[in-house]
């Protein structure tokens, strides 16, 4: 941090109000000190699921807060700066933490709608901005905890409080006060709550005190902080970067003021982590850890009524549960949903438009950390219905030879020297229209995008923590998106240069973005196949290896698509049995919305006569019926 904060040379007058030039560079200065320390406090997530990335996911909704007021006409007033700000955060946030950022920011855009001037923010407000903070983002949780982002928001709003009441008529209350208390409180809050069963200390409570000291910060910068932010935040991008997929570059970008609260920030949050031991244990009542298998994120357009039923839905059938919208006079918004869950499908709205479903699995399998054919065979599938459970090609891939690039000593499940599973070198990205697939599709270790079109597809891209990946689509269609999205990508992904702060040192360069490669899987049974074929192998292999060894085992597999007539039971067994080859080991049916009940078990039993028939035993073909709730095709045959 010493080239982006530090000890002002010059005084400078603190800002009157918070109008919409200081927004715009209040979360410029964010969003420059979230990239710097994105690692540090990834380090630091433990809670509610040790992936390590909330300094990504801040730093990805912030960014996108920051895109979103790129796009504001100039002369746009506080109110309107701060909604574009909100709406921005919402559609792009990532994880819990994203979403809790994105709260934050919504209730700014409301407090400054409700301002009785639209154009500046005064000291009375800014306190009522940090007590709305505090009590949206506890409401936005299903199951708030203490010792988190929550109690920082609280604090912070206690200590603006306090500002605002212990001011007198000799010395009235000011912008700069107020938000020096709250910083201060944020920070004292982070002290008390480290070691508390969250690691070191609270990675969201972190990120969110950062926020805090950088808004006091460019507020006491004054007017030297402003202009040279906004010209910076201008000039230095002619176009936002997206959802995601990297910052657009900052070319000459004017060094940002020093900001001494913020440098104090981060050098106790050095020292706090230097000093303990992440992974406390939590404190009696509390669950350490969240427990739903699986997270998953979308937008969701709505009413406010309908996302307040889908929230009270979530909380029966997960934790983490988040709900953050903007909704107009009308109550009619964009909402970001995001849960951990170990029944993703029953995540999905009922009511309203879900956009840019992604689900990924929060722990990795042991198929998603080591090659099929070092792990333990899994377990035969049970007959009929599958319960979800099962992914036969894990099984298919365990009994065959090794084939194909093998991973090199080291990778992922190969030993000490195995890289984590959150910094897996390629990512994976399953696309499918069928609902009922979601789960298979995410204990390959992929993240899944259910109805993919180029947003969602850029979407996961962002959640996936690698630098490559491929992109396994489920039709023509989806093919189309993925490789929309892949020119998206590279084109926001050039590389960034950021200037160091009037310390002489000479401008670094920091790639950003993600390159995506498409494989020429065009059904669900093919991305199922590829995404097993692939899976625990994207540590240390190579984008194109990978992508050669998916598209080959897709390609293998037989596939036959059935509609209409042709999906009625006794069609699909003869289908079945002219399909059949003595060399055949697995069967796999994927059962469409409007699939009649009886086809899973003909053709099930069209199977076990073949077998009879050629002298084989009873299971020598392996017969795995899934119910995919795929609008069409109306039967998916696959084997292989």
């Amino acid at each position: 941090m010493a080239d982006l904060i530090g000890t002002p040379a010059d005084a400078s007058t603190p800002a009157p109000a918070i109008t919409a030039p200081l927004l715009r560079a209040w979360l410029d200065a964010a969003r420059t000190v979230a990239e710097s320390t994105r690692d540090l406090v990834d380090s630091l997530n433990v809670f509610p699921v040790p992936d390590a990335d909330t300094g990504t996911n801040v730093l990805l909704t912030v960014r996108s807060a920051c895109d979103a007021l790129a796009l504001l006409p100039p002369g746009g007033d506080l109110a309107q700066a701060a909604r574009a700000a909100a709406d921005g955060a919402v559609r792009g946030a990532r994880g819990n933490s994203g979403l809790l950022i994105s709260q934050v920011l919504a209730a700014l855009a409301d407090v400054c709608a409700q301002a009785p001037d639209p154009a500046a923010l005064r000291p009375v407000e800014l306190v009522h901005a940090y007590e709305r903070i505090a009590v949206t983002t506890w409401s936005a949780v299903s199951r708030p905890v203490t010792g988190t982002l929550l109690t920082v928001a609280q604090d912070a709003a206690d200590a603006a409080r306090s500002a605002l009441e212990e001011s007198t008529a000799a010395v009235p209350a000011s912008i700069s006060a107020v938000a020096a208390s709250a910083a201060f409180g944020a920070q004292e809050s982070v002290v008390e709550t480290a070691g508390l069963g969250h690691g070191a200390v609270d990675a969201g409570g972190a990120a969110l005190m950062l926020m805090y000291t950088c808004l006091s910060d460019t507020i006491d910068a004054g007017a030297a902080a402003s202009p040279a932010l906004a010209t910076a935040s201008q000039a230095g991008r002619s176009a936002p970067a997206g959802p995601v997929g990297g910052a657009a570059p900052l070319v000459d970008t004017p060094p940002l003021p020093r900001f001494p609260y913020t440098r104090v920030a981060r050098q106790m949050l050095d020292d706090l982590v230097a000093s303990a031991t992440h992974g406390g244990v939590a404190r009696d009542g509390e669950a350490p850890f969240s427990t739903g298998e699986f997270e998953v994120m979308y937008l969701l357009e709505a009413t406010a009524s309908q996302a307040a039923e889908l929230r009270r839905h979530l909380e029966t059938i997960g934790d983490s549960v988040g709900v953050v919208g903007t909704p107009d006079a009308l109550g009619v918004g964009m909402f970001q949903v995001h849960v951990h869950t170990d029944t993703p499908r029953a995540a999905l709205p009922r009511r309203g438009r879900a956009r840019q479903v992604c689900v990924h699995h929060l722990h990795p399998t042991a198929l998603a950390v080591a090659p099929a054919w070092e792990a333990d065979e899994p377990p035969l599938p049970t007959s009929g219905l599958d319960d979800g459970r099962v992914v036969s090609f894990e099984r298919l891939a365990a009994r065959r030879p090794r084939s194909g690039p093998q991973p090199t000593p080291g990778a992922a499940g190969g030993g000490a020297d195995a890289e984590p599973f959150s910094m897996r070198r390629v990512g994976v990205i399953a696309c499918t229209r069928a609902p009922g697939l979601i789960e298979q599709f995410a204990r390959t270790g992929a993240v899944v995008v259910l109805n993919p079109e180029r947003d969602g597809i850029v979407r996961a891209a962002g959640d996936i923590g690698a630098a490559q990946a491929i992109v396994l689509p489920c039709d023509p269609q989806a093919a189309a998106s993925a490789h929309e999205a892949a020119r998206f990508l590279a084109a926001r992904s050039a590389v960034s240069s950021v200037r160091g702060a009037g310390d002489g040192e000479a401008a670094r360069t920091v790639p950003d973005g993600v390159r995506l490669l498409v494989c020429d899987t065009d059904d669900e049974a093919r991305v199922l196949a590829a995404a097993v074929a692939v899976a625990g192998q994207t540590g240390r292999a190579e984008l194109g290896e990978l992508a050669t060894r998916a598209g080959s085992v897709a390609a293998a597999v037989r596939t036959t698509a059935l509609a209409g007539t042709d999906a009625e039971a006794d069609a699909v067994a003869a289908a079945l049995t002219a399909a059949l080859r003595p060399d055949d080991e697995l069967v796999t049916v994927i059962l469409g919305r409007d699939a009649l009940p009886d086809v899973g078990a003909m053709a099930a039993a069209a199977v076990a006569r073949y077998t009879e028939r050629r002298g084989f035993f009873s299971d020598g073909i392996e017969v795995v019926i899934h119910a995919g709730a795929q609008v069409t095709p109306d039967v998916l045959i696959a084997i292989g």
